[in-house]
């Protein structure tokens, strides 16, 4: 600690544990478990199809596998699914490459994985919808679009001297927080349950292992110690794996432990959400926007998880700084045979920002003006208001 500039420097209260090595993260606790299971997924062998059966034999026989996972194993309601429970834990029909079907316990993480290997899965294939433009043509889409307006585009556009129509597409993102998506569960001394979980957010990790075991949320705790990067990505996607690790305990009466590699997290998690846009803009001689009509189209995954507010975000900010004195925006989340997208900073603002940026460097190249010239002369001045209401 010391001063600069007048003001007293206050170390962060972890500082010292970080850059020493000495802070302790979910998956450190494990060994303060003796007994503790070891949890691995068998995952689905293509993008989507239906499970036909599932041979357990093998797997049970490898030495070290303790028990496997299974939808007969749940007490309680067998998804996962923070809003819509659409998220089931034990899939019948698999919606993404790899998504897990039943978990393997192990005595040891290497026992696990070899158990997991052994089951023998029977399943068929499916017609898997994995871009949005096939999403748009099927009309694959989570519900009804989503819409904001202002003033009369269609007209304001028919008026404009000049317009452009165009496309934009940007992908997603991964978090690569360093730290992978894990939990540890025990039953604890008055037969609750306990969670040590990598979660942003622990009353709802809480409230879907309730959901799972059948219990009241009272009976269940939820604890974070810390994190070691999340960005989004453990908002909601981190309750799937405490709630295996809980099912796990809970049928065992052991600690279960759940961490997934870097390349089963990079696999199994949703990103930031992909968009594609489709637009057309009028304007006048010097560059000044006077319509938009805009169609947003996310790419949602195979569950709806965050995706309505990331789009309603979008949509927030697809004046990003500019004003937009006639709008029609709409917003489309499609369903696609992918991760589930989820959280992640800036929660779809980024996307829709990036739109009218894209925008309005065309309208400058149209014009042979300079674009941050187009820029500036579209600025909300003091006053004005934007399409959601907001005075500047």
């Amino acid at each position: 600690m010391g001063n600069f500039g007048g003001s007293r420097l206050i170390a962060h209260e972890s500082a010292r544990g970080h850059v020493s090595g000495f802070a302790l993260y979910t998956d450190d606790l494990a060994a303060r478990f003796p007994g503790t299971l070891h949890a691995w997924p068998v995952v689905a062998p293509s993008a989507h199809g239906i499970v036909l059966s599932l041979d357990f034999g093998a797997a049970l026989a490898e030495p070290g596998v303790s028990t496997i996972l299974t939808a007969d194993d749940v007490p309680g309601e067998g998804n996962c699914g923070a809003s819509r429970h659409d998220e089931p834990l034990f899939p019948s029909e698999f919606r993404y490459h790899q998504q897990p079907l039943v978990w393997v316990l192990g005595e040891t993480l290497d026992a696990a994985r070899r158990g997991a290997a052994r089951v023998g899965v029977v399943s068929e294939s499916r017609p898997a919808v994995l871009t949005i433009e096939q999403a748009i043509a099927r009309e694959s889409f989570f519900g009804p679009p989503i819409s904001l307006r202002r003033g009369n585009a269609a007209s304001a556009l028919a008026c404009s001297p000049h317009r452009i129509d165009g496309e934009i597409a940007m992908g997603g993102q991964e978090h690569f927080y360093l730290e992978t998506q894990n939990a540890l569960a025990w039953v604890d001394e008055t037969g609750g349950i306990r969670a040590h979980s990598s979660t942003q957010h622990p009353s709802e990790t809480q409230e879907i292992i309730a959901r799972v075991l059948g219990l009241p949320r009272h009976m269940v705790g939820v604890e974070c110690l810390r994190m070691g990067g999340a960005f989004g990505g453990k908002e909601s996607q981190a309750s799937l794996w405490a709630a295996v690790a809980a099912l796990g305990a809970w049928k065992t009466k052991r600690p279960v432990r759940v961490r997934l590699s870097r390349a089963l997290d990079m696999a199994l998690t949703g990103k930031r959400h992909p968009f594609f846009a489709r637009f057309e803009a009028g304007f006048d001689d010097d560059g000044h926007i006077l319509a938009l009509r805009a169609a947003l189209y996310s790419d949602g995954g195979w569950s709806l998880d965050l995706s309505e507010p990331v789009m309603g975000r979008a949509l927030f900010h697809l004046d990003n700084c500019y004003f937009l004195p006639a709008l029609e925006a709409t917003g489309l989340i499609c369903r696609t045979n992918k991760t589930s997208q989820t959280a992640f900073r800036g929660f779809g603002g980024p996307q829709g920002m990036l739109v009218i940026e894209d925008i309005l460097d065309r309208i400058a190249r149209s014009l042979s003006l300079p674009t941050d010239q187009v820029r500036e002369r579209n600025f909300y001045r003091e006053g004005q208001t934007t399409h959601y209401g907001q005075t500047v």
